[in-house]
């Protein structure tokens, strides 16, 4: 696989047309599981492939469990200057539940390494409205404001936190088909989502992203390049990229994805987008932030098209306060902040 990896990233050197990159992420499962030599062997060939003299952020997805002095010199020494901690939760119970490897004093423990380390830019996930048999919600409230203060102990500058989602071909899905898992109400969420924005907000961290929050103005480079609608080119099985003109997405089975690199061709489905895709495209990551979107922008990308529907659902959205309008930005305030799914998907063209 890191192979048939390697050998894609050559294959697709035209794809960002000699563009330089400005971040390297390798995510997506558990990269910290690979051996230093097979990350070396990734990243010769993108330094072989591609400009990273403009290069700010490179990170790494890692399990706590695997965070050894070993791998975080092998880290460094290959560089890698940002890591993505997989802690979920600090709470026993929870851990065993989601099939995490690790406990929570290797967490603790991960987390004090890699901080003095010196990837001080690193980032922790947080999982929160977190659901099992049985859905006590003073308790979870408990489990989640101790999860946060272990967290705001260390000096993190970057923390996501997401929600537990249920997705229908999961062990968990399978579980939720059958009422051996707890459904996981809206209001619960919204008040554990409540609970995550004050506390953190309390402890420092600015809520720049709806599930990302940041000190001293250290927000994840990568990420925010989805946001903001940069290109990108992603490698590997069930990998999609971007290049502003159409979405193509890689081939899931493993076994598919290296016959094809081995043949020396991409097996990927492509969406050329359509105007008002790119529109609504922007709407729903740009809203996502503090941001906002630009209407100047929107106007670049429709050609100049009007969108009487467009201008009166913004007004309407202002009016009930979950829009709020600076110059050409529109911005969703902190309050409606969950809602920018919904917010964005009234806005869309089309």
């Amino acid at each position: 696989m890191v192979k048939a990896i390697a050998k894609e990233i050559e294959l697709q050197s035209g794809y960002l047309k000699d563009k330089s990159l400005n971040t390297v992420y390798f995510g997506g499962g558990s990269p910290s599981i690979l051996s230093p030599n097979e990350l070396d062997l990734i990243f010769n060939k993108i330094h072989k492939t591609f400009d990273l003299s403009g290069v700010k952020e490179v990170t790494l997805e890692a399990n706590p469990d695997d965070i050894t002095q070993e791998n975080l010199n092998a880290w460094h020494g290959s560089g890698i200057n940002r890591l993505s901690l997989g802690i979920q939760t600090f709470n026993e119970v929870y851990l065993k539940f989601m099939n995490r490897a690790h406990n929570s004093n290797e967490a603790l423990r991960a987390l004090e390494m890699v901080l003095n380390k010196g990837f001080e830019t690193s980032s922790a996930d947080l999982i929160y409205a977190k659901t099992g048999l049985h859905l006590d919600e003073k308790r979870q409230a408990k489990i989640l404001r101790n999860d946060i203060e272990l967290l705001g102990s260390f000096n993190l500058k970057h923390i996501s936190a997401y929600n537990l989602t249920i997705e229908e071909d999961t062990v968990f899905g399978k579980w939720a088909a059958k009422d051996k898992l707890a459904e996981i109400p809206d209001d619960y969420a919204a008040e554990q989502y409540k609970i995550v924005t004050e506390e953190l907000g309390a402890l420092g961290f600015e809520q720049y992203e709806i599930s990302n929050f940041a000190r001293d103005k250290k927000y994840a480079v990568h990420n925010t390049s989805y946001w903001m609608g940069d290109e990108y080119l992603g490698v590997g099985p069930s990998a999609h990229s971007y290049n502003v003109n159409s979405r193509q997405w890689n081939v899931a089975n493993n076994h598919k994805y290296m016959a094809a690199i081995e043949a020396e061709k991409l097996d990927f489905e492509q969406e050329i987008l359509t105007v008002n895709e790119k529109v609504n495209d922007y709407l729903l990551t740009g809203l996502r932030t503090i941001w906002g979107v630009s209407l100047d922008k929107i106007k670049e990308i429709s050609g100049g098209v009007t969108n009487d529907e467009f201008s009166a659902t913004i007004n309407s959205l202002i009016k009930d306060k979950f829009l709020v309008k600076e110059g050409n930005k529109l911005s969703i305030p902190s309050h409606a902040r969950i809602l920018s799914d919904r917010i964005a998907s009234n806005l869309f063209w089309g």
